[in-house]
């Protein structure tokens, strides 16, 4: 097993590397929804632990998400913009190493497939 140390990244870096390997572009805006996603994701992949650690952390990435326009809330969903699947690759290959990268991916299909 790889250990990440989730801690040297923000919760943002962390939603934003996922959502750079999600297939859809839409996800759901249910809080409850959410933190059982990542409930489970936390528990599967250290490096996404800073999720289960608070009830916030989720919509605090979030909000910093939208505030950079790469999501936008519409009505019950969440939209990754174009800007902003190009912001996530792009921080997914500059911040992130092999094993870490895979934890997003193996992350992001549990999120896909919720």
């Amino acid at each position: 097993m790889t250990t990440t140390n989730s801690m040297r990244f923000s919760p943002d870096e962390l939603l934003s590397g996922m959502l750079a390997t999600v297939e859809g572009t839409d996800f759901t805006a249910d809080n409850t929804r959410l933190r059982a996603s990542f409930a489970k994701i936390a528990a599967d992949f250290p490096l996404m632990a800073p999720f289960a650690q608070t009830d916030d952390a989720i919509q605090k990435a979030i909000t910093v998400l939208e505030g950079r326009k790469a999501l936008v809330l519409d009505g019950d969903h969440y939209t990754l913009t174009d800007e902003g699947r190009v912001h996530c690759v792009s921080s997914k290959r500059t911040l992130f190493n092999k094993d870490a990268r895979e934890q997003l991916e193996g992350a992001a299909a549990i999120f896909s497939a919720a």
